[in-house]
């Protein structure tokens, strides 16, 4: 992974816990940070594992077109 996309990934986790925070300030009238930063975990946690399964599916297609 690049450094631009690392960034981007960590930019990604940080707006989702934020966003979710303050919802949850608005619709519940607390911050619930625990809960934001697990459930913002969990997400960003998915992305990785798809982007990772998307890396490994490319470079098994390029293997195969070699041979």
């Amino acid at each position: 992974m690049t450094t631009f996309g690392k960034c981007l990934y960590i930019s990604f986790f940080i707006t989702i816990f934020l966003f979710t925070t303050i919802w949850n300030y608005i619709k519940n009238g607390h911050w619930a940070l625990l809960e934001n930063l697990f459930f913002a975990f969990w997400v960003a946690s998915f992305l990785f594992m798809a982007l990772l399964l998307r890396s490994k599916k490319d470079e098994s297609e390029k293997a195969e077109n070699r041979s």
